[in-house]
């Protein structure tokens, strides 16, 4: 089946990055203008971790709900970043905390050219997940039953009809 190695091998990447937020559990994160951490920065890592999880299941097994979770997950994803960018509060009192032994480099990029920049490459990761979903899309094919893919094949030339 054309594109299996590419829609596993991008499960495998999600499985990962579920390890990444379980790990990064205790990692604030800006929300309404301020870091949060504890229960609240802890859920928001759980929620993704499960996104991911679940993502990296309908992929590599090429479930038919598949195609829905990344979808579906697009669209958080793309709501939680729009809603990242916007929050200009909670991104600079984010990089300032990241960047507290390496003051200088606030000094020298100054606070809303890297505010700017974090934002440009937060929009570009949803554009990313955009062209990740209309892969699948192009490739909904692998996420059906093996019975119906058959059947929804075009029939060769000459061939019974």
């Amino acid at each position: 089946m054309k594109g299996r190695l590419t829609i596993r091998t991008a499960g495998l990447f999600f499985w990962l990055s579920a390890l990444l937020e379980i790990l990064s559990i205790r990692i604030e994160v800006p929300i309404l203008g301020v870091l949060r951490g504890g229960l609240v920065g802890g859920v928001y890592h759980v929620v993704f971790a499960a996104v991911f999880v679940t993502i990296g299941v309908g992929l590599w097994t090429g479930a038919r709900w598949g195609p829905r979770v990344v979808y579906l997950a697009t669209a958080l994803y793309s709501i939680d970043r729009f809603r990242y960018v916007l929050d200009w509060a909670g991104r600079e009192a984010e990089l300032r905390s990241q960047l507290t032994s390496h003051p200088e480099i606030l000094d020298v990029f100054g606070v809303d050219r890297l505010l700017t920049l974090g934002a440009l490459l937060a929009l570009l990761l949803v554009a990313c997940w955009w062209g990740f979903a209309a892969y699948i899309y192009v490739r909904r094919g692998y996420f059906l039953p093996a019975a119906s893919a058959e059947a929804s094949a075009p029939k060769e030339a000459g061939g019974e009809g």
